[in-house]
């Protein structure tokens, strides 16, 4: 199989993303990854983060995907992202807020807040993005995000399906006492 072809394979699957740490597990030298960025064949979104030229954006979720890439492996959106990138309720849309368990040491772009994740958390996926449970997200909001927001954030998420009854009621009570 040609290099390109393993490469198109994994960044299909990852909104057409593709890390150079990745092509080099696959056994895709960087030298390699920089000729096809020359030819046209992949597009620089971060330091290390290419894009396939060729892979169609999809807005924001793409977006989010190469913030998450460049931030590192294990990293998830967080707070208000996530009630953004679910439509839960309106959120600062210039800001990304990405949570990673390991320590980052690296410039990421400007926008994004690196929040230190929790070891051991396992994400929710939506839409293919690893997230913070909607949950969380709301209670790591408490205290960022108007209450009447957040109310509706809870409403939408019941009405998506997204909490049960109980657990919406449960929710409201404690962001009314935030």
């Amino acid at each position: 199989m040609r290099h390109w072809d393993r490469i198109q394979g994994l960044a299909v699957g990852q909104f057409g993303i593709i890390t150079t740490a990745e092509a080099s597990r696959l056994g895709v030298p960087p030298t390699e990854m920089y000729r096809w960025f020359k030819r046209g064949w992949l597009q620089k979104v971060g330091y290390g983060v290419y894009r396939l030229a060729s892979f169609p954006s999809m807005g924001a979720i793409s977006d989010m995907a190469a913030i998450l890439a460049e931030v590192g492996e294990g990293s998830y959106l967080y707070g208000e992202s996530v009630l953004s990138i679910m439509r839960l309720c309106p959120t600062r849309p210039y800001m990304a807020f990405v949570a990673s368990p390991a320590r980052i040491r690296k410039k990421v772009p400007h926008g994004v807040i690196v929040v230190k994740g929790k070891k051991g958390y396992v994400p929710f996926y939506h839409d293919g993005l690893p997230c913070q449970r909607p949950d969380d997200a709301i209670r790591s909001c408490k205290h960022k995000v108007d209450d009447q927001r957040l109310m509706e954030a809870v409403d939408e998420a019941e009405r998506q399906g997204i909490f049960t009854v109980s657990e919406a009621d449960g929710l409201r009570r404690e962001v009314a006492n935030a």
